[in-house]
């Protein structure tokens, strides 16, 4: 696999989150798209200076950060709205959180593999294809209310699912059965 092809995947499955990390100092939503573009662009640029053993996700929210507070600096004669100290905690905090996140796109993951067939086109029509709920129907020959029932439904029991696995690892961590 080629460095743009690592980048790309990389850069693709965490760019919601420094979204997110970035939306949480800036309220402007044209800065924060500008900074997203920065921070993209810095990530391209020094991708090979990158270390694969550490969290990519992290990496790219030192940029981030960095990213916020010169956007802060440039910005001198409006009152910054957090000191740097602010910005490190929220930093460290999204840190410890990303382990979580990647155990529970794990268990969402097995649990989606233990789902019939059926259900899981299902979630794909809605999800990866987007189609509203009246167009699924249409598509799946039934009715609006049968497959808002059918989502809700799956919902329930992925969130179930994942719930079970977070805590029978949480029981493994712990040692307990």
């Amino acid at each position: 696999m080629g460095d743009q092809e690592r980048f790309l995947r990389l850069f693709l499955r965490c760019q919601g989150e420094i979204r997110a990390f970035i939306g949480a100092w800036v309220r402007d939503p044209h800065q924060r798209e500008d900074i997203f573009q920065e921070v993209a662009l810095v990530l391209w640029r020094e991708f090979d200076r990158y270390d694969p053993t550490r969290s990519f996700a992290a990496w790219a929210r030192g940029i981030a950060a960095k990213k916020v507070w010169q956007r802060w600096e440039q910005a001198r004669r409006v009152p910054l709205p957090f000191d740097p100290e602010t910005l490190r905690a929220v930093q460290e905090a999204f840190e410890r959180t990303e382990g979580d996140a990647e155990l529970r796109a794990d268990a969402l993951r097995r649990c989606l593999a233990s789902l019939p067939e059926k259900s899981r086109r299902l979630l794909a029509l809605r999800y990866e294809e987007s189609l509203k709920l009246a167009d699924i129907a249409q598509r799946l020959r039934s009715s609006l209310d049968a497959v808002h029932k059918a989502l809700s439904r799956l919902r329930a029991r992925l969130q179930a699912c994942v719930e079970r696995r977070l805590a029978a690892l949480e029981r493994l961590s712990r040692g307990t059965p």
